[in-house]
């Protein structure tokens, strides 16, 4: 059976590519909020290693100008780390509407689909009751040659 030439093929690549540009913005948002957590990791792991410094000085001989200088850094990286969770909150929020568009552009490519399958049985149904006439006639005819003969 052939194959019916789909009339909106360019359309259908059209949003293939739209869907593929949904695809990258949002594997590139969620990378960015990764690189993100990544660095609140490394900070969180400055700041678990000023501890022991911390811990050293209540035993035995106190440097106050270290301890201090070990709190302000301590606050220094916590204070990275809040900013760094903010912008991961409004990547969140970048996130969430790069993949609405993402699901948009899927559900646009599947009603291409769907209409594109729809169009492919009506025309196999079209094809087949053709050829079952052209079947039906030839068997009129053949039936008509042999009443003919006898």
């Amino acid at each position: 059976m052939s194959k019916q030439p789909f009339r909106l093929k360019n359309i259908v690549n059209v949003r293939e590519r739209q869907r593929d540009t949904a695809v990258g913005a949002y594997k590139e948002a969620l990378a960015a909020k990764a690189k993100l957590q990544t660095q609140i990791a490394e900070l969180m792991q400055e700041h678990a290693a000023q501890m022991p410094l911390q811990a050293g000085s209540s035993a035995g001989q106190v440097n106050t100008q270290r301890l201090i200088e070990s709190q302000r850094y301590q606050l220094h990286l916590l204070q990275q780390v809040k900013g760094i969770e903010s912008q991961i909150e409004l990547i969140e929020a970048e996130c969430e509407k790069r993949r609405l568009v993402l699901v948009q552009r899927e559900q646009a490519l599947s009603s291409l689909e769907k209409l594109r399958e729809k169009q492919q049985v009506e025309w196999d149904v079209r094809q087949l009751t053709r050829e079952q006439e052209t079947l039906d006639q030839w068997g009129s005819f053949k039936h008509w040659q042999e009443s003919q003969r006898s």
